[in-house]
């Protein structure tokens, strides 16, 4: 029982690491939507074989298609699409930073499209989140980083809505891994039109690139999920949230070693005030005698 308290620790520094695997990638030679694309395609021929095999609902039916496509487009697709070409654009230590929004725009997209109550505290946790944004993203509007630093959030934003559709199909019956599995097998099969021209770039590819390849498509897209979730099976939500604060300090210390990144002191404070923001709702109210998250 004790090594599942490990899964979170080792998923979510894997998911940090990957976005220095995508950020290598991209100086190999790949452009943001084929790093999306071939990154998704690996993953999902492991993960058929985990919605053939699952228990309980599997196959959506009927409109239940429509939240699947829009999980596909904001989850997978269209948000990923947008962070790689920011990426391209920034650091990957400050795009890992600017990453650790994405707790808050999943509570402010569960407010404005499921009507979940606006509370002091998430009132609290969006103003330091907002300052800690602002300087994490920098508003130097002659460098082309501010740019893809602007794109990392926009991503981190649209990630946020995939929330209400997940929200959505749970309600239905589905689990998060099969609704995972679904989301970047019908992820990769919107791109795959768009990169036919791309599988040329494989055969010339040498082992640092298979290497970063099979690590963002399977530890990072794969194993680290499943993974993820038995620990929300078996420990909770409630214990298992925290750990995503991992993220960026896995992204900014791999940035460091592999990338030769250096952090400056406005960012690590802009981080630190997302953080608390994070933190603020992640943690159980004084008032609460339950144990369970803030909401």
């Amino acid at each position: 029982m004790r090594k599942v308290y490990l899964y979170p620790i080792f998923s979510t520094t894997v998911w940090g690491i990957s976005i220095v695997g995508a950020k290598v990638l991209g100086g190999l030679g790949l452009t943001a939507i084929e790093i999306v694309y071939f990154r998704f395609l690996i993953a999902s021929v492991f993960f058929v074989p985990v919605l053939l095999l699952s228990d309980g609902k599997v196959v959506p039916r009927g409109r239940e298609w429509l939240s699947v496509i829009g999980l596909a487009v904001t989850g997978v697709a269209v948000n990923n699409l947008i962070f790689y070409t920011g990426l391209a654009l920034t650091d990957a230590s400050i795009a890992s930073m600017i990453v650790s929004v994405n707790p808050l725009m999943t509570m402010l997209a569960a407010v404005l499209l499921l009507g979940e109550r606006m509370t002091p505290r998430k009132w609290g946790s969006v103003v330091l989140g907002m300052l800690g944004v602002s300087l994490l993203v920098g508003w130097d509007v002659s460098s082309g980083q501010l740019i893809g630093n602007l794109l990392i959030l926009l991503a981190a934003s649209i990630w946020g809505l995939s929330f209400s559709f997940s929200k959505k199909l749970s309600n239905h019956g589905f689990s998060a891994l099969v609704l995972t599995a679904w989301s970047e097998v019908v992820g990769t099969l919107m791109l795959a039109p768009l990169t036919l021209g791309s599988y040329r770039k494989l055969g010339s590819s040498d082992f640092q690139f298979w290497g970063w390849l099979l690590f963002i498509g399977i530890v990072a897209s794969v194993f680290s999920y499943i993974l993820h979730y038995r620990a929300v099976e078996v420990l909770g939500p409630g214990v298992v949230a925290p750990s995503t604060n991992i993220i960026p300090f896995s992204g900014a210390i791999a940035s460091a070693l592999i990338l030769g990144e250096e952090m400056s002191l406005v960012a690590v404070l802009g981080f630190l005030l997302v953080l608390s923001g994070v933190i603020l709702v992640q943690v159980p109210s004084a008032s609460s005698s339950s144990g369970q998250q803030a909401t």
